[in-house]
């Protein structure tokens, strides 16, 4: 016979409560974003259409030119888009997969054809929400390697992602640093300060070698490098990085 104590009883109905409460906790807050997110969408239209759904579009009024524009003949203007029904689409976020993402299509009168919507909050075939490209750029900024994102986010979405979706992810940051260098500052700084930081960045060598479950990997170095940083203090008290530059070693 098999004696089970009471307070073991107690304790593993304790656990599955818990976690039966975490669970609908999710799901809720899985379907709060998924509604934030398309009643987002929607405002989106009305505000580049300039009109509530159901509204008449003013034809014989001054062209309304936005930034969105028809796929086949390149009309911008607003009065000539008409609201074209959804397509559905799922995005994964750190709360979960959201599936049966509805997604408000427009068409234009002068041809018939689609409108390209370039929507603020979703990206047209963005796989993951801005929430986890947030998580992802941060997490590569303190030096977490791609497997231990990957393995993290497995447990957070209970899904498998792949290394090359979250490198490719991490990649689309470099646009956003070319732009950065590019800015202006409408005053100059009162004070520059300069530093550097010693990091080691891993690379990988032509020798093939096993790892410790027999599979063959490239041996993987460490090189180090120094990152410089100007920073610009204002009087107001704001400041800024103003750029920075990887050299190595030998540099220096």
């Amino acid at each position: 016979s098999i004696t089970v104590s009471t307070a073991s009883i107690k304790g593993k109905e304790r656990k599955e409560i818990i976690e039966e409460v975490q669970k609908q906790i999710k799901e809720a807050a899985l379907q709060a974003s998924k509604q934030v997110i398309m009643v987002c969408l929607e405002a989106e239209v009305t505000a580049k259409l300039g009109r509530e759904k159901g509204s008449l579009r003013s034809v014989r009024g001054q062209p309304r030119q936005i930034d969105w524009k028809c796929a086949h003949c390149g009309c911008q203007d607003a009065h000539q888009f008409t609201r074209d029904g959804h397509y559905q689409r799922t995005v994964e976020t750190k709360l979960g997969h959201i599936d049966h993402l509805r997604i408000p299509m427009l068409e234009c009168q002068h041809c018939h054809h689609d409108v390209i919507c370039q929507f603020s909050i979703l990206e047209k075939f963005q796989r993951f929400w801005v929430d986890l490209q947030q998580d992802a750029f941060f997490s590569s900024g303190l030096g977490e390697s791609l497997r231990a994102i990957r393995n993290r986010w497995s447990g957070e979405l209970e899904h498998a992602t792949g290394l090359r979706s979250i490198n490719e992810l991490i990649n689309q940051v470099e646009p956003l640093v070319h732009r950065m260098r590019e800015q202006h500052f409408p005053e100059a700084p009162t004070v520059v300060q300069c530093d550097g930081i010693w990091v080691t960045i891993q690379g990988q060598e032509a020798e093939i070698k096993p790892d410790k479950r027999q599979r063959k990997r490239h041996q993987r170095n460490g090189k180090k490098v120094v990152i410089l940083v100007a920073l610009g203090f204002w009087a107001d008290g704001r400041r800024e990085i103003l750029d920075w530059q990887v050299a190595n070693r030998e540099d220096h």
